[in-house]
């Protein structure tokens, strides 16, 4: 019953921090900033925050959001602009991850942090290394995704980025969940809840709702489960927080199953497959499709079965390659280690270093002060030596 939520909700929570409820505003603005876009006649400072604003609020074409991210990666480069150039790299990382090409998203997400780093933008920083966590979340790389959300989480927790906080809570404890750690997946949940509750960010609050839902089903407490899911499902609706309805309405189907009711299971199952494919959510058209076929299967009905999971591999593999992906994360995160280590071995090779230097300026002094005191006694008795001479010649 394990499914991967977090890629829904991390892909609003990290873009402004914005709801979904105001999606059709967001392209109106882009739509009206566009216009100002093609006149040209701004300098590149104003340039910046417009690029920013169009990669963001474009929501109908991805590819065009995409370009406008790319382009002000360029000006901010051109301008030395340390936090837009973080800005634009998260941008850009945002939309590959929802244009489904992981191995290019994760790569933007470390260049964002990179920027943040050089721009000391601790709260940038954090939401970076929360997305990179998110992105091995979903390839399955919980090793790197805990490392990734604790660097976030220690970040945040010393910046004004509440939101961000909880949000890395929030998807740190569906790790926990995935990794069946339900104590502390709990903990992060009530945690993130806390937060999202004081900030009044409905969003946050609905999927702290379903997640909760999904422990407690999880716990064999399928009532409450059911209770939980429900209560988020409706305020996502109200959102038209599309990603994540579907991949509720496919966990509830999965509680059914276990209850055996295998009617409302299917209907769930196929509304969630319905939804997805209306939206074109290529993960969640996987999921769904993944467990029609589980509960075809079931009914002995083999052609439904196997038609669903053909479509659940093709879906799933048209995200994108998995295994290349994988490999490349494996080794970014080796180089990030190796890098660390190699800090480690220059600072301690410096202080080696500088006891080499100490002890060698010491050694010197000594020799010098040697040095001089035979001098000085040379000189001595040299001059001893010319008093007696001249006392002998007088």
């Amino acid at each position: 019953m394990e499914l991967m939520f977090k890629y829904s909700f991390k892909v609003f929570l990290l873009a402004f921090f914005m709801n979904f409820n105001i999606l059709a505003q967001e392209q109106k603005v882009a739509d009206s900033l566009v216009k100002i876009y093609q006149k040209g006649n701004i300098s590149n400072a104003e340039k910046l925050e417009l690029l920013r604003n169009l990669s963001f609020n474009e929501v109908n074409n991805l590819r065009l959001s995409l370009r406008y991210a790319e382009e002000l990666i360029v000006v901010a480069k051109l301008e030395n602009n340390y936090l837009y150039l973080h800005r634009g790299y998260f941008q850009k990382g945002n939309k590959l991850r929802l244009l489904g090409d992981l191995n290019k998203s994760l790569d933007a997400f470390y260049k964002s942090e990179a920027a943040a780093s050089k721009a000391k933008f601790r709260a940038g920083q954090g939401t970076a290394y929360s997305s990179i966590a998110d992105v091995y979340s979903v390839m399955g790389n919980s090793k790197n995704a805990f490392l990734y959300y604790n660097k976030a989480i220690k970040l945040l927790r010393k910046s004004d980025n509440s939101i961000g906080l909880a949000s890395a809570l929030l998807n740190s404890g569906d790790e926990y969940f995935k990794n069946k750690k339900y104590d502390l997946a709990l903990r992060n949940f009530k945690e993130s809840s806390e937060i999202f509750k004081k900030a009044d960010y409905l969003i946050g609050t609905a999927y702290n709702l379903g997640n909760i839902g999904m422990v407690y089903a999880e716990q064999g407490k399928d009532a409450l489960a059911l209770k939980y899911i429900s209560r988020a499902i409706k305020i996502l609706e109200e959102l038209k927080d599309y990603y994540a309805i579907s991949d509720y309405l496919t966990y509830m189907s999965a509680i059914y199953l276990k209850q055996n009711n295998q009617a409302f299971a299917l209907k769930y199952a196929m509304r969630s497959l319905e939804l997805a494919q209306k939206y074109g959510l290529k993960d969640q058209i996987s999921n769904s499709n993944l467990k029609l076929s589980e509960l075809y299967q079931i009914s002995g009905n083999q052609v439904e079965s196997f038609k669903h999971f053909k479509n659940h591999i093709l879906y799933r593999d048209s995200v994108t390659n998995l295994k290349s992906v994988q490999q490349m994360a494996d080794l970014r995160t080796n180089f990030e280690v190796s890098k660390k280590q190699i800090e480690v071995d220059l600072l301690n090779q410096g202080k080696k270093n500088r006891q080499i230097i100490t002890i060698s300026s010491a050694i010197t002094s000594i020799l010098v002060f040697l040095l001089a005191f035979g001098m000085f006694r040379r000189y001595k008795f040299i001059k001893k030596t010319n008093i007696t001479r001249w006392v002998k010649l007088n």
